[in-house]
């Protein structure tokens, strides 16, 4: 995992894609340091836990297992596919 690469990320039906700022290993394991964007409805997650709880449950390193790495220019293109497809089916109806 490098700096300034692309990452997804899946918590509890929360889709969040960022870039990689930093990354260390400490015990054998890569962790990043993620810059995420629009993330909204994960901040607000944090937010209701942190209340619910009393405690900060964020995490702000993440193992590299618990990123996938991501081409941005494919998934616009992948996307971008899905919604001429989707436009097509509505003009069939």
């Amino acid at each position: 995992m490098k700096i300034g690469q692309a990452v997804f990320q899946d918590y509890q039906g929360i889709r969040r894609y960022g870039i990689v700022e930093s990354t260390k290993v400490k015990d054998r394991w890569t962790y990043a340091a993620v810059k995420w964007l629009d993330d909204k409805s994960y901040e607000e997650a944090m937010s209701y836990l942190e209340e619910l709880r009393h405690k900060d449950l964020a995490v702000y390193e993440y193992r590299a297992d618990q990123l996938k790495q991501i081409d941005p220019k494919k998934e616009r293109k992948t996307l971008k596919k899905i919604i001429d497809y989707q436009k097509n089916m509505r003009k069939n109806d």
